[in-house]
């Protein structure tokens, strides 16, 4: 439900920065949203890998997504280079997010989870859609995203992602062009 609504502001922010010109804060706020939305997702794929033993890494999935990106930033005027990338590194931080659950569930000997969302009919349509948002969000920023007040912006880990501050370094650096420039 969260994730819904959450999806709706981003709508509602592209929808109210697509006529101002040139990027802006709420373009900006609409990347940084569908970032951390895409990321939170990837808790209920670990537990649906979790409880089926599947391996988190799949790089049949990641080429039809990667496939997907291409033809979504094309639609939505953005460089697909820049989308490529932008979503390698969310796949990369989905997968850092991930271990680090199977370390943890590991560690403390956790058993099945009895409310895990499906894979193929739940999570995989959400991924989707939040995939598209976030490349969506990014058109509508994307001349600003080597900007250091923008790095600065999407840097900070989000509060519902501070256990997982390492997978939202990954995620951010496929936004930014250069965030060393900034430092």
């Amino acid at each position: 439900m969260i994730v819904r609504l959450r999806f709706v502001v981003i709508a509602l922010l592209l929808a109210t920065t697509a006529a101002a010109e040139g990027p802006s804060p709420d373009s900006i706020h609409a990347v940084r949203l569908a970032m951390t939305d895409r990321l939170m997702i990837m808790v209920e794929v670990a537990r649906f890998k979790w409880n089926g033993k599947i391996p988190i890494e799949d790089l049949e999935r990641e080429a039809v997504v990667l496939e997907q990106t291409v033809d979504q930033a094309v639609a939505s005027g953005v460089d697909p280079r820049l989308a490529t990338a932008l979503v390698r590194s969310q796949i990369a931080a989905a997968k850092a997010l991930q271990g680090s659950l199977f370390e943890k569930w590991q560690a403390d000997s956790v058993g099945q989870f009895d409310d895990a969302a499906d894979l193929t009919e739940t999570l995989r349509p959400a991924i989707g859609r939040l995939t598209a948002a976030l490349i969506e969000a990014v058109a509508g920023a994307e001349t600003n995203l080597a900007d250091c007040e923008v790095i600065e912006t999407l840097a900070p880990v989000p509060p519902e992602l501070a256990a997982f501050s390492d997978a939202w370094a990954v995620a951010v650096a496929g936004v930014t062009e250069d965030p060393e420039e900034c430092r």
